[in-house]
């Protein structure tokens, strides 16, 4: 059985630390937890049994509780084996910077270099196009080229 655990974004690693740790000396059975780097502010817990939130182990901080009921596996798989970012991302498509200076502009693709796993960009509301190149991790696909 696969559970779902809110917690605050950017604190996921610590809470997945912390109930690791807390199950470890509890005696609860966790097969196993999961920090998707895509689902920011959850965690995923596997469990041979349900999980009692009462349970002291846990109680840890920046966590916001559990959502309702098991999660589907066909639903984690993607979570397991994530497609990178570039598969999904081609020339022309429209982008959103995640992080660097240009943090929250918007962009189009000009360029894909994937043996480096560069992207080209030109900046949406720049005054003047300048390409602008930045990993494929520092993107986020917000509409693909249209055919």
């Amino acid at each position: 059985m696969i559970y779902a655990i809110r917690t605050l974004v950017g604190q996921e690693k610590n809470v997945a630390r912390i109930i690791g740790r807390n199950v470890k000396n509890s005696g609860i059975e966790v097969n196993s937890i999961l920090v998707p780097e895509s689902l920011r502010g959850y965690i995923l817990v596997e469990s041979t049994s349900k999980i009692d939130m009462q349970n002291p182990a846990f109680k840890v901080p920046h966590m916001k509780g559990a959502i309702e009921g098991e999660i589907p596996y066909d639903e984690v798989k993607n979570f397991l084996n994530p497609e990178p970012i570039l598969a999904s991302v081609q020339k022309g498509s429209i982008v959103e910077l995640i992080s660097g200076p240009f943090k929250g502009e918007k962009a189009k693709v000009v360029r894909i270099d994937e043996s480096k796993e560069d992207v080209v960009l030109e900046l949406i509301e720049a005054a003047v196009p300048i390409p602008v190149t930045v990993k494929g991790d520092q993107i986020r696909l917000i509409q693909k080229e249209a055919d």
